[in-house]
Parts: C-alpha cells; sequence; structure tokens
C-alpha cells in the first residue's frame, strides 16, 4: 500500500468492526478484551512518543535472541519475560531501564533493526494507527559492526517501506542519551539525512539535567531541526529546561506540569512562566499515562492528570511510550482513559486531529490524511 491506500485504510477504519491480524502468532484477534468500548479499535489513532526499542514484540526478542545465540534474557519464557520487563513503581525510571539492555543487544544488525520497524508499523496499522513517529537511539546500536548511518538507514527504510504496505503516515526522531557526551554526533545524524523528523533527548533524567546538550540543540536550531525533549515528572524543573531554556517545540511526557498551575473560576494561575507558556502556546504534551503510572507517578489511570490537563486547555496527546515494556497497545491506552473518565468517540477523534496536527511529517502529507477524516 502507498500513501494514497491511507485514505482508503481510515474509510475501512471507520465503516467496519476492526479485525487484529497477528502475524507471529497466526492468530485472528476480534476484540482486544471483552470490556473494551467497541468502538476504539475503530477508531483512528495517532502516536507521537513510541520508542522503537521498547516496542518490539515479546516473540521476536526471543526470537532474535534465539538466532543471534543471545543469552542473557532473564528468561526464555514469554509470560515470565513480560513479567521481568514491565516497569516496576517501586524503582527509579534508571532501574526501570535495564530492559532496554536486552532489546539493544538483538538490534545490533540492519536486518534485525528493519524487521523491528516493519513490524512496529505493522502492529501499529492493525491497531488502528493512522499517523506514527517511531524514536530510537542510533547510537547505541553501533555495538558491534555497524556505523550511525547504517542504523538510521536501516530505521528508514523500514519505516519507508512500512508505510507503502501498512498504510500508516510515519517517521523516526533520533534520540541522544542525556548520560552520554554524544548528542552533537546525533544532531549531526539529522542534519544529514532529510528524512529524519526530529531530535530528541531520552534516558536517566535525574542528575542528568537537558541543559547539559544545550550546545547540540543549539545546533540543531541553527540547521531547522525539529526538537521534541523528554521531561518526565521525576525532574520537576523540567519543563522550564526543555521549554524555556531549549525551545523545544513537544514536551515528551510533561504530566507533572499539573503542578504548576491551579484552577480557579475565571481560569489558571500558573505558578511559573514554563506553565503558563506551555499552555498560552499550545505546546504538544506527549502524555504516556500507562507508563507513567508503571513507573510510579500515579497509582492508577484515574490519578493520572491526563483529564484535568485535557479539561484545563493544554494540547494532550495519547502515547505508548513502549508498548513491550508496558504492555500495551494504542487502542488499549485510549480504551485506560475513556473508562476512566468517559471520554467520548469525537474527543478521541479531535485527540487524533490534534496529535496529527502536531507532528513532525511534512506538513501536505499530514494535512491530507487529516481531509479524510
Amino acid at each position: 500500500m502507498n500513501f494514497e491506500g491511507i485514505l482508503s485504510f481510515i474509510t475501512k477504519i471507520i465503516s467496519r468492526k476492526f479485525i487484529y491480524w497477528s502475524s507471529k502468532t497466526s492468530d485472528v484477534i476480534i476484540q482486544y478484551n471483552k470490556s473494551m468500548n467497541e468502538w476504539i479499535p475503530n477508531i483512528p489513532k495517532a502516536v507521537l512518543h513510541d520508542h522503537l526499542d521498547g516496542g518490539l514484540r515479546v516473540d521476536t526478542l526471543l526470537d532474535l535472541a534465539s538466532i543471534q545465540g543471545y543469552s542473557k534474557l532473564p528468561s526464555t519464557k514469554k509470560v515470565d519475560l513480560l513479567n521481568w520487563i514491565e516497569p516496576k513503581p517501586n524503582k527509579t525510571l534508571a532501574i526501570n531501564l535495564e530492559a532496554w539492555d536486552h532489546t539493544i543487544a538483538v538490534m545490533q544488525d540492519t536486518n534485525s533493526i528493519y524487521r523491528v520497524t516493519m513490524e512496529a508499523l505493522e502492529d501499529l496499522a492493525n491497531d488502528g494507527v493512522v499517523y506514527a513517529e517511531l524514536r530510537f537511539a542510533p547510537l547505541v546500536h553501533c555495538q558491534n559492526a555497524l556505523n550511525p548511518k547504517e542504523v538510521v538507514d536501516a530505521v528508514l527504510n523500514g519505516i519507508k517501506d512500512g508505510t507503502n504496505q501498512f498504510g500508516v503516515l510515519s517517521g523516526a526522531i533520533l534520540c541522544a542519551m542525556r548520560h552520554l557526551n554524544n548528542s552533537k554526533e546525533v544532531v549531526n545524524l539529522c542534519i544529514e539525512n532529510n528524512d529524519v523528523l526530529a531530535f530528541d533527548l531520552a534516558g536517566p533524567e535525574v542528575g542528568f539535567s537537558a541543559l547539559n546538550h544545550q550546545e547540540a540543540i543549539e545546533i540543531a536550531h541553527r540547521n531547522d531541526i525539529n526538537i521534541t525533549l523528554h521531561a518526565d515528572w521525576e525532574v520537576p524543573e523540567g519543563i522550564h529546561e526543555v521549554i524555556l531554556d531549549l525551545r523545544s517545540a513537544r514536551i515528551g511526557h510533561g504530566s507533572q506540569i499539573i503542578n504548576d498551575y491551579n484552577k480557579i473560576e475565571n481560569g489558571l494561575i500558573f505558578k511559573n512562566l514554563a506553565a503558563k507558556f506551555v499552555h498560552e502556546n499550545n505546546i504538544p504534551l506527549e502524555l504516556c499515562p500507562t507508563s507513567n503510572m508503571q513507573c510510579g507517578s500515579c497509582n492508577s489511570i484515574s490519578e493520572h492528570p491526563f483529564k484535568k490537563l485535557y479539561d484545563d486547555g493544554f494540547n494532550v496527546t495519547i502515547n505508548t511510550d513502549n508498548r513491550l515494556m508496558s504492555n500495551i497497545t494504542m487502542s488499549q491506552e485510549v480504551n485506560n482513559l475513556v473508562e476512566s473518565f468517559t471520554f467520548t468517540q469525537d474527543e478521541i477523534l479531535q485527540i487524533t486531529k490534534n496529535t496529527i496536527e502536531a507532528g513532525f511529517v511534512d506538513s501536505k502529507k499530514r494535512e491530507k490524511l487529516l481531509s479524510s477524516f
């Protein structure tokens, strides 16, 4: 399917009950779970914050480990491995990131990287996603024989072929890691390849300020590179750093902004300039409710600030963060919010539209996609 096929794909999603086809198990699943609202698998969805190396199929992780002779997985049993991978609220983000050691270890050759990219778009398409931005840290995939360009090319080839085959308008974001000092190299990869959508900073945030990478981000600005930066709930000053100091166009996560204002009868009173700027300039928040809950920011989805931020006029988007690590799909993510906050079908569709408008893929392609809704 080429890009023109996206329009007919959306028509199919809207007009019929969605059937999920899993090529890895040869099973057809008519519903994701018995309690899911019937319209949720069918409605078009968009995701801005989805880590490629956090979204492998668990079967693919096991298969690649077997093929490559990788013996360090904590378990070779699917259920046990999923349980080990899932983030634990009583652990720090840095400890929860240990699962990436294994997914990254099996993504050290172009065939594996391409396979993971294609499967990601296939899974997202089967889940009713029509727009997706996949992010990854290219330099961590250079532990064996690959160079950074080969890594980026493998993902971009998967993006191109996956967009054509599965009808998901998609692109790739390159991440540098906060705790490393090679962010300039990642920015240069963005500059050298016009098909890359944007630059991001990911990884552990406590003790690793985004301001450590200010020079690299200034280079990105001078070269008109789109920027979205992580500002997770563990660092209260994170939003100020990424928005006011580093001028990011979007915020990766950002749920802690709920603490930066008070709601009164006539509107909002902001406690700092960053929150005021985010609200007044409609800065997109790449919220990831399930991932946030699993990492300990709240005890349940119903306690997540997503709905309050939505009601208070923030530009909220729904994201999976890491589909493998959180054992989540976009439909399940949406269903969790609908069940917790009684979002309507029209409201979810509008959030999807807002998400696509906040995307980094070519504006004409996004406008064409939006015109089909």
